[in-house]
């Protein structure tokens, strides 16, 4: 084993590079008391795969910018398949989803954390 941490795809942002940067640390903290490279990198994983305190306001404010969009789309009379903000929308989630995501935001925008964006192999698209 090369260490842990050594198979690990590059981020691509920055809440990933905090998240893997925090599992570093982690992982030189289990080497510092001895342990093998096996717990190392079960304390890199690990630590990196936990949500951080911020991690739902980011996500909050991202959905809230996002319904926003959409929201300008529609009052000044665009074609909502020409705003990109509802295309990104609708390709990252299934149309019930956006339904939930467009009506939370009219109503609680602080629950809109409770619809983090999908990762790029979970994307559904399903229009």
């Amino acid at each position: 084993m090369q260490g842990a941490g050594a198979g690990r795809r590059q981020p691509s942002g920055r809440r990933e590079r905090i998240h893997n940067a925090l599992g570093f640390l982690a992982s030189r903290g289990v080497r510092f008391l001895g342990g093998g490279d096996a717990a190392q990198a079960f304390a890199d994983e690990l630590v990196s795969a936990l949500p951080l305190p911020f991690d739902a306001k980011i996500v909050a404010a991202a959905r809230g910018v996002q319904a926003t969009g959409v929201l300008l789309c529609v009052m000044s009379g665009s074609d909502l398949t020409r705003c990109q903000c509802f295309i990104d929308l609708a390709l990252a989630e299934t149309k019930a989803q956006v339904k939930k995501i467009l009506v939370m935001a009219m109503t609680d925008w602080t629950r809109l954390r409770a619809f983090p964006p999908k990762e790029a192999g979970q994307r559904s698209g399903i229009w």
